[in-house]
Formats: C-alpha cells, sequence, structure tokens
C-alpha cells in the first residue's frame, strides 16, 4: 500500500479517535500553569534520543517537584537510580531549564509562534528544532513538524529524498516540505505527525 492510501486509511479509520482525543489533551495543555508546562518541557529534553516511553516514565517516576527542586548532583543521581540512560547530561539540562519555567505560559501562548520555538532552543539547554517543536506540540501549538528517527524515514521514503545531517538548516528544509504534505490531507504538520508516528510504530504516546 503506497504511503497516501496508509495515511487515508488512519484519517478515515474509527481508530484515529485516539489521535483526536490526544489533540485535545494538547489543547488543554496550553493553558496549564508553569509549573505543569515546565513539566512537558522536562519529558522531551528527556524523550530526547532515547524514547517517548523511556521519557514519559521517568517523567512519571521523578515527579514535577523533583523536577523543579533537586540540585542538579541529587536530580542525576535519581536519574541514574530509576535507569535512566544519560543522567549526568539530562540532570544538568533540566536545572538549566529552570530558568524558562516562569516565562513558559507567555510563551506557549504568545501570537509569535516561531518566535517561541527559537526563543526556547536558543535559551534551552538540550533543546533543538525538533524537542521545541515537540514541546510546543504537546502544549497545543500544532504549526510545527517533529522530525525525529520514524517521521524522517516515512518522509524520505515519501519523497525519495535522502535527509541526511539534520542541521538546523536541513531541519526548516525538511519541515517546510512536510507542511506542504500535511496541507494536502488538511492537517497542520503536529496533527499529520501523529498520524504517522502511529503509522511507523502502531501506537500513540505524547
Amino acid at each position: 500500500m503506497e504511503f497516501h492510501d496508509e495515511i487515508t486509511s488512519h484519517i478515515l479509520s474509527p481508530s484515529s479517535s485516539d489521535i483526536l482525543e490526544k489533540r485535545d489533551e494538547f489543547i488543554l495543555m496550553r493553558n496549564a500553569p508553569a509549573e505543569e508546562l515546565f513539566s512537558e518541557l522536562c519529558f522531551c529534553i528527556l524523550a530526547a534520543n532515547t524514547s517517548a516511553e523511556m521519557g514519559l516514565r521517568t517523567q512519571k517516576v521523578v515527579g514535577i517537584r523533583r523536577l523543579i527542586s533537586l540540585s542538579e548532583s541529587d536530580l542525576s543521581r535519581l536519574l541514574h537510580l530509576v535507569r535512566y540512560r544519560f543522567y549526568n547530561v539530562r540532570s544538568k539540562f533540566i536545572v538549566g531549564a529552570r530558568s524558562v519555567m516562569n516565562d513558559l505560559p507567555e510563551i506557549v501562548r504568545s501570537s509569535d509562534l516561531a518566535g517561541s520555538r527559537e526563543y526556547l532552543v536558543e535559551n534551552v539547554p538540550g533543546i533543538g528544532y525538533k524537542e521545541a517543536s515537540h514541546f510546543l506540540r504537546n502544549v497545543g501549538v500544532f504549526k510545527f513538524a517533529i522530525l525525529d528517527k520514524h517521521i524522517q524515514s516515512i518522509l524520505s521514503e515519501m519523497l525519495n529524498i535522502r535527509i541526511g545531517s539534520m542541521t538546523s538548516k536541513r531541519y526548516i528544509e525538511i519541515e517546510e516540505k512536510m507542511i506542504e504534505i500535511s496541507e494536502k490531507y488538511s492537517m497542520e504538520p503536529g496533527i499529520f505527525d501523529l498520524y504517522l508516528w502511529k503509522i511507523a510504530t502502531g501506537s500513540i504516546i505524547k
């Protein structure tokens, strides 16, 4: 089955209701307080170059209060204890990200969402375009693409191109191509990503 047919079948399938439910959850998160938004940012830091499953499990086990309050060394020890892979560097990133926590409500509700993404990339350690787009999608901003390895693989087949090294410039170039495809299905990129993710993995996490 070609990707066009497979995507169409997923969109029309009754099982697509889980994607619509997830979309509604994301929209509600956009009005969450700063601490909850920060916890979601931590999830995206923890999920980067690991897996959504590991990021989610670690986020839940550690909890909002400890993500906000533990020292870098204590957080590193806790991440190690719960068998999180990159416990030293990610504890450093999370502690560094606390500097933007109180700004997150304004960032996610801004009318300049491209500027919001750039702000996150420039000011949050461990956050690149993929992670910033992931965070914004998870808090109800659907205009960006989350180009993880699964989505890159699908897009390379759909577009018959070699994606190669994902520099910032290359990310924007591929994102523009994904936006063009998502528009053909009358979807925002962040929601189209969920359909592609489900095709690639068979499940929806966040």
